[in-house]
């Protein structure tokens, strides 16, 4: 095991416990001096996770706190550096591995999806850096890419828009950009790979071409899309998962691929949704609810920018950037495993938004009962939070530079949930 610790505190050191443990794994790392490895992600996670400012602000105002403190000059080299880039991709993906091993899946509950990986994807824009160049008298946002794992909540980093489109890069250029490999994110032979998207994926000659390679795609269907019913396919609504399905319907789409149409009546609001895929194996209604669990990933974006405060790029590099967009993957990834530990650990339990929670669910379907509706049982089975709590954050980020026991984070943070 690898370990540099930075401080004396606990806190600290339990939630860089996992990254510790990976580090000696990684292909990428390198022995540096000036800059060890360990130092470097722990200082990345820490410029995400901590109150935001400058790089030099940050440096200045951290800096007393590190062994061996870098220079402004070295951590923006760092920044640009392709071997530290594809260190922190790669400890990502192990740190990824080891969530989907630590935390629940609340899709193992449906033996039709025991052979697929279930992804949230989408792209998220943030403030142009200080120093970028101004194009067509403006500075333009950075674009990212990312995989939400909807089995463990895990985040990937899945693309930088490319520069040359950085206006705002259509979802499908930067999709066609992946490799099937990369698409399939190592899921083995035999196994199928499924993305709830919004419709900027939508593509039908490409879809056909990725699930080939096993890769299928989930999206809302566009109201002037064209057409031809095929057949009208048969819906179990003895399972409780396809309450609210209206209809599910073999198609074929414009360019002469057969696909699925959807149709599913929302249970509080009545508002009719048309969902769109190319999987033919999966039942209507939990596609429904894959797809509303798309959402995670807007909420997790959401997370970057009001409870990370992350809302501009660190540097001007794509590289950097790119930097950047892994360091937030560690940082999601880290608070997931260590809001696990103090669950398990302490009892610590969020008992005040579990609550509201389920009196929002209980409204909803004392709402859709009155209308002759009912409430698919996903509902039920699927019982997290989409994003991680703002509390939870800034009590690591107090606790992180004091010399105290991890039993007193754990006080804090259940007095904190008890009274706000």
């Amino acid at each position: 095991m690898v370990n540099v610790n930075l401080t004396n505190s606990q806190t600290y050191n339990k939630f860089f416990e996992p990254i510790f443990a990976l580090l000696g794994q990684s292909r990428h790392g390198h022995s540096c001096p000036e800059l060890p490895d360990s130092h470097w992600i722990q200082m990345g996670v820490n410029r995400c996770i901590l109150e935001p400012t400058t790089g030099r602000g940050f440096l200045q105002r951290y800096n007393p706190f590190f062994k061996k403190s870098p220079s402004v000059g070295l951590f923006f080299e760092a920044l640009k550096s392709p071997r530290r880039l594809n260190h922190c991709k790669e400890l990502n993906g192990l740190l990824c591995n080891k969530v989907r091993r630590t935390l629940p899946d609340p899709l193992a509950e449906f033996d039709e999806l025991k052979k697929f990986d279930v992804y949230a994807g989408d792209g998220h824009w943030h403030g142009a850096a200080a120093h970028d160049p101004f194009k067509d008298g403006r500075k333009w946002a950075v674009g990212h890419f990312y995989t939400l794992d909807l089995r463990s909540h895990c985040l990937s980093h899945m693309e930088t828009a490319d520069e040359v489109e950085r206006k705002h890069e259509h979802d499908m250029r930067a999709l066609k950009r992946q490799t099937l490999e990369q698409l399939r994110q190592k899921a083995p032979k035999g196994r199928k790979v499924l993305y709830a998207w919004d419709s900027a994926c939508i593509d039908f000659n490409q879809w056909d071409e990725w699930k080939r390679g096993g890769v299928y795609f989930l999206t809302r269907a566009k109201e002037n899309m064209a057409y031809e019913i095929q057949k009208v396919l048969p819906v179990d609504y003895s399972n409780p998962i396809n309450r609210g399905v209206l209809s599910d319907k073999l198609i074929l789409s414009s360019a002469g691929t057969l696909l699925r149409l959807i149709r599913c009546e929302d249970p509080a609001t009545g508002t009719i949704h048309t969902f769109l895929t190319n999987d033919r194996t999966v039942s209507a209604g939990l596609l429904a609810q894959i797809y509303r669990m798309r959402w995670d990933v807007e909420k997790v974006f959401d997370e970057f920018k009001n409870s990370l405060k992350e809302q501009k790029a660190w540097a001007s590099s794509e590289n950097a950037k790119t930097m950047q967009a892994n360091f937030l993957c560690l940082t999601h990834n880290l608070i997931l495993l260590m809001e696990d530990h103090m669950e398990k650990s302490f009892n610590v339990i969020n008992t005040a938004e579990n609550q509201r929670r389920e009196e929002r669910l209980t409204k909803m379907k004392k709402t859709a009962a009155k209308a002759g509706r009912e409430v698919s049982s996903m509902y039920d089975y699927v019982k997290r939070f989409t994003k991680r709590s703002v509390k939870f954050i800034r009590a690591l980020s107090a606790f992180f530079f004091i010399y105290a026991p991890l039993s007193h984070t754990a006080a804090y943070l259940i007095d904190l949930y008890a009274k706000l």
